[in-house]
């Protein structure tokens, strides 16, 4: 039996970082300039970071959370001021929801890249 609880515990373990993997990729949104890249390995998201071709700009996102489909991340621009927590949900293969907290309050859709 505890071997069987071992395995279970493993295999769930396992289930839940490898389900990291499916956030890599470029993401964007009808409300921004900004374009949101998530660097994951099958493990765990290693880095976001948002890039606006229009404005000429990086801003990086600290991950201080990550989980099954979501993870969580707060953006601190020092040229304004602006802080949020985001929690990044993944919603299907191609869609993310966004729930801003702090400066920014709601809810974005964040669709893939092609």
């Amino acid at each position: 039996m505890k071997k069987l609880f071992i395995t279970l515990l493993l295999l769930f373990t396992f289930s839940i970082l490898t389900a990291q993997e499916d956030f890599n990729g470029m993401w964007e949104s009808e409300d921004s300039s900004y374009l949101t890249t998530i660097i994951a390995s099958e493990y765990k998201v290693l880095s976001v970071f948002n890039t606006s071709f229009v404005e000429h700009r990086v801003i990086t996102e600290d991950i201080v959370n990550r989980s099954k489909n979501k993870f969580t991340t707060e953006l601190n621009n020092q040229q304004n001021g602006y802080s949020v927590t985001i929690e990044y949900t993944l919603k299907n293969k191609d869609t993310l929801i966004l729930k801003y907290s702090k400066d920014l309050e709601g809810e974005y859709i964040l669709t893939r890249l092609r």
